[in-house]
């Protein structure tokens, strides 16, 4: 009798424990439906991968200005640098699935860096939410570099072997990617300093420490206009309508197209109807007035693909960037 009183005693303890349980699990999906319900209730963190001065940052500073009335919440920048990107992208693929973490994302950290080196992430550890722009890539000189255009520039790389020392981001980033690019194009040898970020390689170039470098419109653009930076050419099929004095480089004989984008990322986890408030709220902030009045300031276009379709983009582009490196 006491055994089974015992058995009884014991099944009921476990019955019980099984409807504890499962009220917990019930609690939890409550809670974590209510959380996406109520999203967003508190500021969303962007974070840029680069120093300030850079593309990320201009264009951060632009989108967060116009943010709140779209997104419902204000846009706080958060700057996170090191590894030329890899750390803010490993930072956000190990945060909170909740979409209050945003990545501003670019061709290098979440196309390039993934296929061709070992990094702490992958490409797949993200989800797109949408693209900003697509701008071409515009190499220009120093002010005392001895060449005045894209043509002089690759004759005296010719004529002195590794004596054309160039601004770089960081090894196997855009503008790494566009002088390896014009070299195997040209039969050249150059030599490129990595200083993390377009805002200290810009300064470089500047400087006249280095004889050139290339970078996005909104980064080099002012310098160009203001006679700092020599123009030599864009990576683009056409003229950039920033820049519409500049020669694209196929008009300088050097068939090399290049043009870099900035986009934004959430964790691959997040749940699908925080990811489209998101594309709803950026697509809003990309057509806003404000916006483009904005970007147009910084030499810059947008260029918006909403996350869905530039999935697709992605794809295609990744199978190109695998032939640079073939």
């Amino acid at each position: 009798m006491l055994g089974k009183m015992t058995r009884r005693k014991s099944r009921s303890r476990r019955a019980l424990s099984a409807l504890v349980a499962a009220f917990a699990a019930i609690s939890i999906v409550c809670a974590a439906d209510q959380a996406v319900a109520e999203y967003p209730d508190k500021p969303v963190r962007l974070v840029i991968p680069y120093p300030p001065g850079g593309g990320a940052s201009l264009h951060a500073g632009v989108i967060a200005t116009v943010a709140e009335p779209y997104l419902g919440q204000p846009l706080i920048m958060t700057i996170r640098v090191g590894g030329g990107g890899i750390k803010a992208a490993e930072y956000v693929s190990k945060q909170k699935a909740d979409g209050y973490i945003v990545l501003m994302g670019d061709i290098t950290i979440n196309s390039l860096r993934p296929l061709v080196e070992k990094v702490p992430f992958k490409i797949s550890d993200f989800t797109p939410i949408g693209r900003i722009t697509l701008d071409p890539l515009v190499f220009v000189g120093a002010k005392n570099a001895p060449f005045n255009n894209a043509k002089e520039m690759v004759a005296y790389a010719k004529s002195n072997p590794g004596k054309l020392v160039y601004s770089s981001d960081n090894v196997n980033g855009w503008t790494y990617v566009a002088f390896k690019a014009l070299m195997k194009m040209t039969g050249t040898k150059m030599r490129g300093i990595e200083f993390g970020g377009g805002g200290p390689a810009v300064a470089n170039v500047l400087g006249g420490h280095t004889m050139a470098y290339a970078g996005a419109p909104a980064v080099v653009g002012p310098h160009i206009k203001s006679g700092a930076l020599k123009p030599l050419c864009t990576g683009s099929t056409k003229r950039a309508p920033t820049l519409p004095k500049v020669p694209t480089c196929k008009e300088e004989g050097f068939d090399v197209q290049w043009e870099v984008w900035l986009g934004l990322f959430v964790h691959k986890d997040t749940p699908a109807p925080i990811v489209a408030h998101l594309r709803k709220a950026f697509t809003g902030i990309l057509q806003d007035k404000g916006m483009k009045r904005l970007i147009k300031k910084i030499n810059s276009q947008i260029n918006h693909v909403e996350g869905g379709a530039w999935v697709k983009v992605l794809e295609e582009e990744r199978k190109r960037l695998k032939k640079i490196y073939e």
